[in-house]
């Protein structure tokens, strides 16, 4: 039996000091990435450390919007916060953690969005492939 495989290609450039460009290859987006200040880069450019947290809020909300399609559940507004956690730990610096606070309303009931939720959190690809923990802290508001 053949293995699905998918693949996912970017290219970076350098431009300068410690700024490049990074371009999505299939949707011929670009954006400019560089080290965050705190590590002697730049302000006010997306960072390493940007993408990293924002690739697991991100999956998360697109697993969820696929779990309420299946599930036939009507999706009224969406939004959610993340924010990660990086320490030294061993001398290295790590995320420990990176917490997603979504905000949802769906026509449905509190407990099956609950059941949703976890059901997304549980299937989230890009959260099941990383080393931190990926913790999901959600607000339900009534349809």
């Amino acid at each position: 039996m053949d293995q699905e495989k998918w693949l996912y290609h970017n290219t970076l450039k350098w431009k300068e000091e410690k700024k490049a460009d990074l371009e999505f290859l299939e949707s011929k987006q670009q954006i400019k990435v560089a080290t965050p200040p705190e590590f002697g880069g730049h302000e006010n450019i997306i960072s390493p450390e940007d993408l990293f947290v924002s690739s697991a809020n991100v999956c998360y909300m697109t697993t969820l919007l696929g779990t309420l399609k299946n599930m036939g559940v009507e999706l009224i507004s969406y939004e959610s916060k993340a924010e990660g956690i990086l320490e030294t730990v061993n001398k290295l610096k790590v995320f420990t953690k990176i917490i997603i606070r979504p905000r949802i309303k769906a026509k449905e009931t509190e407990e099956k969005i609950s059941m949703i939720l976890k059901h997304a959190e549980k299937r989230c690809l890009v959260a099941n492939s990383m080393k931190t923990r990926v913790i999901i802290e959600p607000q339900i508001e009534p349809a």
